[in-house]
């Protein structure tokens, strides 16, 4: 699998447009001063962690599948 064709798979996932949400979101508190810097960090690195647990879930299905 190419850069191009791993970019596209990527963009295309719901998971991803999640975390984007989740990052926006997260920045636009901060920036609205309704959270300060460290809960801003908390959120980024915990939409970051679901984000990875995530992918991590899919890859391990996908390698089960391939098996069989």
């Amino acid at each position: 699998m190419t850069f191009m064709e791993q970019l596209k798979k990527i963009v295309r996932s719901r998971k991803f447009w999640v975390l984007v949400a989740a990052l926006v979101a997260t920045l636009a508190a901060y920036l609205t001063q309704q959270i300060d810097v460290w809960q801003a960090l908390q959120a980024a690195v915990a939409a970051l962690a679901v984000y990875s647990t995530g992918v991590a879930i899919e890859d391990s299905g996908n390698g089960i599948q391939k098996q069989s």
